[in-house]
């Protein structure tokens, strides 16, 4: 296991977060297609939008032609010069929350992560981040599902909760590097208590991140427990109603400022179901590509709108709402958000 560790902001002088990492792992290569499509991304500034276009009763709508998008930045229509209908290769960092809180449930995560990642298509990866009072990289980019029980057996759940430090470690440095497609599942019961970077900061780490956010979140089901078992003591004793909700409320916006979803399973022994959702929207998204029509480099925030034309069917559509524009002066920090 390698020791990694990572300075979390410039101005935290003294501030570390400790990762410790699998050896890295062989990967197999995306396809030749694939690999010109990214390329082009990273040469000529292309923008990609995953989009996810469902029924208004549920289920996925498929085989829409490209003429049936139109995008839009900041209200100027964009031309899109890459369409895709078949599901990408994609990273997925799974970032679980081994705080004391998940003690009595790390047997069902343990055995509905295995199922997990045992699933994903053969051109996937994923990597796999515990954090607590620590930020740890317990497995790096790669497929060798066969090393995930062992690797989570020897996860301790206890201490404190640094969910905003994890998000901005995963953003800045697990995903550093990777053009192809994005996802994080983060599962947690929301409630940070002892991060040192702030939630705006992880949140833009997030959006810069260009990764889609799906956060397990139990803030609903322990706020219920604490509401109507009030003699039932435990790990949240003394923690306000009000701390869930707006947990909640952060967790959120997470998910949509970067296109992903919330999801809200009773108790962790529903994960299989939870992962399989995730799951199943990853492979029915439509990915748009664009060249901006805006050519500063001003690391501003700009707004994008997918619309999708399908006459006589009822659709919408869900896509990440902007990003930020690279910033020539100074690309590690664009301009803040207005």
């Amino acid at each position: 296991m390698i020791c990694r560790r990572l300075t979390l902001l410039c101005f935290l002088a003294l501030t570390a977060v400790c990762l410790w990492s699998q050896q890295p792992q062989q990967s197999p290569s995306p396809s030749k297609s694939d690999q010109e499509a990214y390329k082009i991304g990273v040469e000529v500034n292309m923008v990609t939008v995953p989009v996810t276009v469902r029924r208004p009763e549920g289920g996925f709508l498929k085989g829409i032609p490209k003429s049936a998008f139109n995008v839009y930045e900041d209200q100027e229509p964009q031309d899109i010069v890459f369409f895709a209908q078949e599901a990408l290769p994609t990273r997925i960092a799974i970032v679980l929350d081994s705080s004391g809180s998940v003690r009595s449930e790390w047997g069902t995560i343990k055995h509905a992560t295995k199922k997990f990642v045992e699933q994903l298509k053969p051109e996937d990866e994923f990597s796999l981040i515990s954090f607590a009072a620590d930020i740890r990289l317990k497995m790096d980019w790669g497929r060798k599902t066969d090393r995930v029980d062992s690797v989570m057996t020897s996860i301790y759940c206890k201490g404190n909760t640094k969910l905003w430090d994890a998000i901005w470690v995963v953003c800045n440095d697990v995903f550093k590097g990777i053009q192809e497609k994005k996802a994080m599942i983060i599962m947690s019961d929301g409630l940070d208590n002892e991060s040192m970077v702030s939630y705006t900061g992880a949140l833009k780490a997030a959006v810069l991140s260009e990764a889609a956010l799906y956060v397990v979140s139990k803030t609903e089901a322990v706020r219920q427990i604490i509401m109507y078992e009030e003699a039932k003591r435990g790990y949240y004793d003394n923690v306000p109603q009000e701390a869930f909700v707006q947990a909640d409320l952060a967790l959120r916006r997470l998910a949509y400022e970067t296109g992903g979803r919330v999801l809200y399973p009773n108790n962790f022994g529903q994960l299989d179901n939870v992962y399989a959702e995730v799951d199943e929207e990853l492979r029915n998204q439509y990915t748009i590509g664009y060249i901006s029509t805006n050519s500063a480099k001003d690391g501003s925030y700009r707004r994008i709108d997918v619309r999708v034309d399908t006459p006589g069917i009822a659709a919408s559509t869900s896509a990440r709402p902007g990003y930020y524009a690279p910033d020539e002066s100074n690309p590690r920090m664009p301009a803040r958000r207005q």
